[in-house]
C-alpha cells in the first residue's frame, strides 16, 4: 500500500479503535479477543501485497471485522469444551442389573442381527479385528464390511434403546 494509504488506514485505526472493538465485542462477548480480531484485520489491511482503492475503507474495516469475529465464533464452538456434568449419566433410582442379565440383553441382541451383519459385527467389535481383515476372513470387500458394521449398529441401537445404560455398564466391565 502506498504511504498515504497507510498513513489513512493508522489515522482511521486510531480514531475509531474503540468502535471497532465494541463492533467485534457484540459478537464474541470478550474484550481481548476483540481486540485480537481488530488488530488482526488491520495488519491484514497494511500488508496487504496488491493495493486496492476502497471507496469507504470504515464500511470495509466494519464488514471485515464482523466476519472475522464470527469465523472466531464458529471456529470457538466446534472445539467447546464439554462441561463436567453433561458427561454423567443420571442412574436409575433401582439397584443396579446384574452382569449377567445384561450381557444376556446384548448378547440377545447380537444373535437377533441379521446373519452378515452378526457375523461382521463379531469379527470387527467383539474379537477386534480390523475391517481389512474381517473382508479377507468373510471373502467380501471392505466397503461391505463398513456398510454392514453401521447397519449392525443402526439395529443395536434401535433394539437397546431402553436398555443404553445396560450397554455402558457392559462396555465398562
Amino acid at each position: 500500500m502506498k504511504l498515504q494509504k497507510q498513513s489513512e488506514i493508522e489515522q482511521l485505526f486510531n480514531k475509531n479503535y474503540r468502535f471497532y472493538c465494541l463492533l467485534s465485542y457484540s459478537y464474541v462477548s470478550q474484550w481481548d479477543i476483540a481486540e485480537d480480531i481488530v488488530q488482526d484485520v488491520f495488519v491484514k489491511v497494511l500488508t496487504k501485497k496488491n493495493s486496492t482503492i476502497l471507496l469507504n475503507i470504515h464500511a470495509y474495516l466494519s464488514m471485515a471485522i464482523k466476519n472475522n469475529s464470527i469465523k472466531y465464533i464458529t471456529r470457538t464452538k466446534k472445539v467447546e469444551t464439554l462441561d463436567e456434568n453433561c458427561l454423567s449419566i443420571p442412574l436409575p433410582e433401582e439397584p443396579l442389573i446384574e452382569e449377567s442379565y445384561r450381557t444376556s440383553i446384548l448378547q440377545e441382541s447380537i444373535n437377533n442381527l441379521p446373519l452378515g451383519c452378526k457375523s461382521v459385527f463379531e469379527l470387527c467389535a467383539l474379537d477386534g479385528h480390523k475391517y481389512i481383515t474381517a473382508a479377507d476372513h468373510l471373502g467380501i470387500s471392505v466397503n461391505t464390511v463398513k456398510t454392514q458394521m453401521k447397519k449392525a449398529y443402526k439395529i443395536l441401537r434401535r433394539d437397546l434403546k431402553n436398555y443404553y445404560l445396560v450397554v455402558l455398564l457392559f462396555l465398562e466391565n
